[in-house]
């Protein structure tokens, strides 16, 4: 039972306890079990099982020694050898090590096992156990795992403590930097991102945009004190007259790296990942920790790698900072940051494509929707288009991630060309992203009916506009079966039924309309779709109320 976190939905397999338990008669102790009630069958499913009482947790904390965490380890090195590996298995075990002995080791393998975490599950959650038995260590091994709990918080929807811990993972940085400046500035600059895209989602833009401006100085005082002198274009540049800067200079810098190489580079390639870790080449790591680096192409190369890093912790800095000017309506300022970020993931996506080209796909929406939300339709036609090219060359690597991006760019691109009125092109990207969209919705229909439903609203409103009112009544039927309380759909019908002099349902429609959303009675005013019911006293007294 020391094996088990039952805070989980636990999966007791009879087959992995017989092959991995030193135990007499596996049958008749789980029978023992069920008999007792600790434990029930899973429903349809054959020789699993489950706790039926969380009070159990008490028990196992109350008695579990050290002789039972060591059994636990033994148990998950039998069920490796025997069953495929899972994160979860490792999480626990990384548990059990941690209860027996809370090394400087285990926080590399934290981090490693957060890094490889491309989306946060609840069942990722023991995570918190982990890290909460190695606090007993110092600040500089303390503080990346407080970054990693920040994010773990912000996920489960913890805000008021996840900002608590960025803040505290924040001042640790900062004291820590007082003596190794150069190697913890970027950490200060990291954390300070992760708080403010913190802020960003609680909607706190003015604390968002401080942090993220405090970011970003970090960033570019980072770029000052160390890479402005010793990073030219190092794809075409000679270096002979500066091999002499680079030796003295990284000779430097590499030692700092070799005494904290095991906490501050995962032995990972970059992933995206909900903890936004960014890895280093496994070869340059190694020969860190052993102390190798000694040619001038080693220097080069573990600078080049360390210098496009923090351009593309600048670039999504200054990502952010257009999003965040975006929501204060400072559109100028929102336009220059989201022109940095493209400058720069524009620079270095040609040397590094697979980690930088979603990022530059990224930018360039923010930029098209930038440009649609302030009416610019014939500037945000080329990002949108420039989006989707990169996009369909990424979907077709990997399809079932990108795929779905390509959908969301055509169906914007579908809203640009409707109102420049290019509605051949218009008609033909809003099918295509029907299509797609319809792909993910057969499933996952709960994820992803509500694009089918935009995607068809957007066709209604389309074939509106061209009088074709057979076929917007067809599209928009279908994306209020689809999405019954988007009030854009709702909106769109009342115009329908207006069009069509059905003067009842109109009215039918546009009460729900202004009944949930009253900020919509000038659009209606101003809108000539319902001239057939301006001059009706029941349309006057809606709009009046």
């Amino acid at each position: 039972m020391s094996v088990i976190n039952i805070e989980l939905d636990t999966n007791i397999d009879k087959t992995i306890i017989e092959t991995c338990c030193n135990l007499p008669n596996v049958e008749e102790s789980i029978q023992r079990l069920l008999d007792t009630g600790m434990l029930t069958k899973k429903k349809d499913q054959k020789e699993l099982y489950e706790f039926s009482s969380h009070e159990i947790q008490a028990v196992l904390e109350s008695l579990t020694d050290d002789k039972n965490h060591e059994q636990a380890l033994q148990y998950y090195q039998r069920k490796s050898k025997k069953f495929k590996e899972n994160i979860q298995d490792d999480i626990e075990v990384l548990f059990h090590k941690a209860k027996l002995d809370p090394s400087e080791k285990l926080v590399n393998e934290f981090l490693a096992i957060a890094n490889s975490i491309v989306q946060f599950e609840y069942e990722h959650k023991r995570l918190i156990d982990v890290a909460q038995e190695l606090f007993v260590l110092d600040d500089k091994y303390k503080a990346p795992i407080l970054v990693v709990l920040g994010n773990i918080f912000s996920v489960l929807g913890n805000s008021m403590d996840a900002e608590k811990i960025f803040l505290k993972a924040l001042d640790i940085y900062k004291n820590l930097a007082k003596k190794f400046y150069k190697i913890y500035l970027p950490y200060i600059a990291a954390t300070q991102k992760n708080l403010g895209t913190l802020y960003l989602d609680l909607k706190r833009f003015e604390e968002a945009e401080k942090i993220y401006t405090d970011a970003l100085t970090s960033y570019k005082e980072l770029e000052k004190q160390y890479y402005d002198t010793h990073s030219p274009d190092f794809h075409s540049k000679e270096y002979s007259s500066l091999e002499n800067s680079y030796i003295d200079d990284l000779n430097g810098y590499s030692k700092l790296l070799k005494k904290y190489y095991d906490i501050y580079l995962p032995k990972e390639p970059p992933i995206v990942s909900d903890f936004g870790n960014i890895g280093i080449d496994l070869d340059l790591l190694e020969d860190i920790q052993d102390g190798s680096i000694d040619s001038i192409e080693s220097y080069r190369t573990l600078a080049k790698m360390y210098y496009d890093m923090y351009l593309i912790d600048i670039a999504k800095t200054y990502s952010s900072l257009g999003i965040i000017y975006s929501e204060l309506a400072n559109y100028e300022e929102a336009e220059q940051m989201h022109l940095e970020a493209l400058k720069i993931k524009k620079k270095i996506a040609d040397h590094y494509p697979d980690q930088v080209l979603p990022e530059l796909v990224l930018t360039l929406i923010d930029l098209g929707d930038l440009y649609a939300s302030i009416n610019k339709f014939e500037d945000a036609e080329p990002k949108f288009n420039d989006a989707l090219k990169i996009s369909k060359s990424l979907a077709e690597k990997n399809p079932n991630i990108y795929y779905y991006n390509v959908a969301l760019i055509q169906n914007s691109l579908g809203m640009v060309y409707t109102r420049i009125q290019k509605y051949d092109k218009a008609e033909q990207m809003y099918l295509d992203a029907l299509k797609l969209f319809k792909m993910y919705a057969k499933e996952d229909p709960k994820t992803y009916s509500y694009n089918v439903a935009d995607v068809q609203n957007n066709l209604g409103n389309l074939y509106m506009i061209l009088n074709n009112l057979d076929k917007a009544e067809l599209y928009l039927n279908k994306a209020i079966k689809d999405d019954p309380a988007n009030i854009d759909i709702l909106y769109n019908l009342a115009c329908l039924e207006s069009l069509k002099n059905n003067q009842a349902k109109a009215l039918e429609f546009l009460t729900k309309v202004i009944k949930l959303d009253k900020n919509y009675i000038n659009k209606v005013l101003q809108d000539q779709k319902f001239t057939n019911v301006k001059e009706l006293k029941e349309f006057k007294e809606l709009v009046e109320s």
